[in-house]
């Protein structure tokens, strides 16, 4: 904190002003995106964000209920022939249901990204997966992106080195876009490690303009949509 003050200090000394000793927050009377969500239902946002999605090429299973999601899953995991998996050990309801779900399947390899174990061995069961499978805590119907909460048992690499990755996602946690998202960091920054926005696919066209699917993450994804706003 001295050293941020000195700071502050030295650059209100050069300009000529007086060292600042409060930054008031702006506030803006108008909000010129409020328009872009005004009127929609819930069940409009989740179709929005399940258009803007399968538009970037990744995929939307829609499950009725949290009860449906184990044989949604499982089936899933069995017709892509998955045989490594790396998974969050989610708190949310949905995550401990997830958890159920891998524990019971046969001739699979599931490892738990975990804070206790070994960073190197994690690493490398991440980079060997066929499915990395997390849990969002928001979607953005906007853009057809998905954020993700990181911190210890929800490490960040189980959503970027599987070739695959698998987001559970209720409906009624899918939101308009950023800014709702961005409205509510205040109080949750301070928590986490890394706020993890997923938009599609890794893709990338830096290379002599040549777009490359996965080159800097998995090059699938599908979000498992558990369609509770319709309850």
């Amino acid at each position: 904190m001295a050293d941020r003050q000195a700071f502050l200090q030295k650059i209100a000394h050069k300009l000529g002003r007086p060292t600042p000793t409060q930054v008031n927050r702006p506030r803006w009377t108008r909000h010129p995106w409020d328009h872009l969500c005004q009127g929609l239902t819930q069940s409009e946002l989740v179709d929005q964000f399940e258009q803007e999605l399968s538009a970037l090429t990744g995929e939307v299973v829609r499950i009725s209920t949290l009860q449906e999601l184990p044989e949604a899953v499982s089936r899933w995991i069995q017709e892509e022939g998955c045989k490594r998996i790396v998974a969050w050990q989610h708190p949310s309801a949905a995550g401990q249901v997830l958890t159920e779900t891998l524990n019971q399947l046969r001739d699979i390899h599931t490892t738990y990204w975990s804070s206790s174990a070994g960073r190197e061995a994690l690493i490398a069961a991440a980079e060997q997966a066929d499915l990395g499978l997390v849990v969002a805590e928001h979607g953005l119907a906007e853009t057809g992106t998905v954020v993700l909460y990181n911190r210890g048992e929800q490490g960040r690499l189980v959503s970027l080195l599987p070739t695959t990755c698998g987001v559970i996602l209720h409906g009624s946690q899918i939101i308009p876009r950023l800014t709702q998202v961005l409205s509510q960091f205040k109080g949750i920054v301070p928590d986490y490690s890394c706020i993890n926005l997923i938009t599609g696919p890794s893709r990338s066209a830096d290379i002599e303009m040549d777009l490359s699917i996965g080159v800097h993450g998995p090059g699938r994804i599908v979000v498992f949509l558990i369609d509770d706003h319709l309850s």
